[in-house]
């Protein structure tokens, strides 16, 4: 066995890295958070003020925006995965949380307009506290923890409103939930990068 060349110190800063880097994991998602938090903010916003217009069609705005939000995502999940030489336990974690968020999301879309639409926008609200209050558990990044509780909050305000607003305050939940603690995380990756 050959002896190595580092000293305490130096292990220590190797140790110390590898630990940044598996809290810093979703930095690369935090585009991801910050891309998903605008791309729905946008689409329910749109809709939002078609039918306040009266114009027709305007929940097309989400058959548009979300497909192309899912090619954009697997293109940069990959570009993403290709570049990483470890994947730590806050990887997996993160991963099936993340996985399990996608399969509940889609089923409630797909099955909760079934019982109304204002179920199916208390579910996704829910939905988006609940993946933040996790990421940000697993990271100990505490702009998501306090995002996740504002989604919660919009969750049980939009039980009082008609469905139309209701779409104002999933607005209001994707930006204290992705669009705040996504930027605050890329600028925290970035400064850190720069170390």
């Amino acid at each position: 066995m050959e002896n190595s060349d580092f000293n305490p110190t130096e292990s220590l800063d190797v140790i110390n890295k590898m630990i940044n880097n598996a809290k810093n994991k979703l930095a690369d998602d935090g585009l991801l958070l910050i891309f998903w938090g605008w791309l729905v903010t946008v689409a329910a916003l749109t809709h939002y003020v078609t039918l306040k217009l009266n114009i027709n069609h305007g929940e097309y705005v989400w058959a548009i925006l979300m497909p192309f939000g899912g090619i954009f995502s697997a293109i940069y999940g990959r570009k993403q995965n290709k570049k990483k030489a470890v994947k730590t336990y806050v990887d997996s974690y993160l991963s099936y949380v993340w996985g399990a968020f996608g399969i509940a999301m889609v089923i409630t879309l797909v099955c909760g307009p079934h019982y109304g639409i204002k179920p199916a926008y208390f579910c996704l609200m829910i939905l988006y506290g609940f993946v933040t209050f996790v990421s940000g558990g697993l990271l100990g990044f505490k702009p998501l923890i306090y995002g996740s509780l504002v989604s919660f909050a919009c969750a049980v305000i939009g039980v009082y409103l008609n469905e139309v607003d209701q779409l104002l305050i999933i607005s209001v939940a994707l930006i204290a939930s992705y669009i705040i603690p996504g930027h605050l995380l890329r600028s925290k990756f970035k400064s850190e990068q720069h170390v």
